[in-house]
């Protein structure tokens, strides 16, 4: 029979965004109910959340590392190291986020990233893979190599979908390259979904993408032409677009608060993800990162190249969460949502994670009244109690 577990005591985040004290009952992976008070039948082991706020789990869409683990990487070990390290601040799924030295060298990593997808032992779940290009513009590259960055080419997105073998779950495509329009269908047709990002594109120019099954801004204001109050660019082409959801990278460094809450007010927290770009020095108190033949330094949670291009972020989940209520920006209940539902919904995978109902996957952390991570489970199971 399988193990039964009752969080007993907590208040928990709801779906529809309200916080009650209630028990949540946990079999076979699943969440089996939840209510005031539970018939239980069998062994079931009591976890007391008294005091705790008990939410879904954290699925970050945007992140190549943390902990001094690189997603981007031709050890598997590296990411499952990753995945155990990610439950400490609350990620229950997340994407690996691939970018390279070289196109070569990407191939090899989404391969690797492609072989651990699933559930990893003792960590966060692998949903898939986050590919951030190569089909970018070069003026709008931010900190990716370049050598990484290709014109758009039905022959290798070929090679690099068969090489994740249905893994790969994001691109990001700039929409303005010439001959990008049947690779944005190609990679649709494959099941990508195609976020807009690292772009020069006009206005209409995204608006036409978003109407041809993009569905996602990648790091919205970041690595992309600007708002103009003449020219809204994507970010006002995803908001004209139904259902569009965007990355806020909610780490101060990348966006101002007011920023953020201007994202937020304007999209609505169930069409903003929290994400953490993060690599791999992210978490830690000092670090460094190789990229593009460079050595990125993390200096007061910021990581930049040697001529101060932002590369990645030092965030974590928690710490995004925690950022985006102390601003002021959402209530505990809007951010919860912002750094676990929406995102499950931008995946399709809404229907069984992000989200503490009956019959969703026994993804959870617990968290105290400052937001700090006290426990988290996977599939049902404690991977982390501080």
């Amino acid at each position: 029979m399988d193990p039964k577990t009752l969080l007993h005591g907590g208040l928990t985040v709801l779906p529809d965004g309200r916080i009650d004290r209630l028990n949540i009952l946990l079999s076979a992976g699943a969440i089996d109910a939840v209510g005031p008070d539970l018939d239980i039948f069998g062994d079931v082991e009591t976890w007391d959340s008294s005091g705790l706020t008990i939410a879904p789990g954290f699925i970050d869409v945007h992140v190549h590392g943390g902990g001094g683990f690189s997603l981007i990487t031709t050890d598997p070990t590296e990411i499952r190291d990753y995945a155990r390290w990610a439950v400490s601040h609350g990620v229950t799924s997340f994407l690996a986020t691939i970018c390279a030295d070289s196109v070569e060298a990407g191939i090899e990593c989404v391969r690797v990233a492609a072989s651990a997808v699933g559930p990893l032992d003792g960590g966060a779940t692998l949903l898939g893979l986050n590919l951030e290009g190569p089909f970018v513009s070069p003026d709008r590259s931010g900190a990716l190599p370049p050598d990484w960055i290709a014109p758009p080419d039905l022959p290798l997105l070929g090679r690099i979908m068969a090489v994740g073998e249905g893994t790969i779950r994001v691109m990001t495509i700039a929409p303005e390259l010439d001959g990008v329009a049947p690779v944005i269908k190609a990679a649709l047709d494959g099941g990508v979904r195609v976020s807009v990002g690292h772009t020069d594109a006009k206005y209409d120019q995204a608006l036409a993408a978003f109407g041809s099954g993009a569905s996602h801004v990648t790091h919205a204001f970041n690595a992309m032409r600007p708002l103009h109050h003449r020219d809204p660019g994507a970010v006002g082409a995803a908001l004209a677009s139904s259902g569009v959801t965007i990355e806020a990278i909610a780490d101060g460094v990348h966006l101002h608060p007011t920023t953020v809450s201007l994202l937020v007010r304007a999209f609505g927290a169930d069409r903003v993800c929290l994400v953490t770009d993060a690599v791999r020095p992210a978490g830690l108190d000092s670090g460094t990162f190789r990229i593009g033949g460079h050595d990125a330094v993390m200096d007061h949670g910021s990581i930049r190249l040697p001529d101060g291009t932002i590369t990645g972020s030092a965030a974590t989940m928690d710490a995004a969460l925690r950022n985006v209520v102390s601003w002021g920006v959402a209530s505990v209940a809007e951010g919860i949502s912002m750094a676990s539902g929406t995102p499950a919904r931008a995946l399709g995978v809404g229907d069984r994670k992000g989200s503490i109902a009956p019959g969703c996957d026994a993804d959870i952390v617990a968290l105290d009244a400052n937001l700090n991570v006290v426990a988290t489970w996977v599939g049902g199971a404690l991977v982390y109690q501080r």
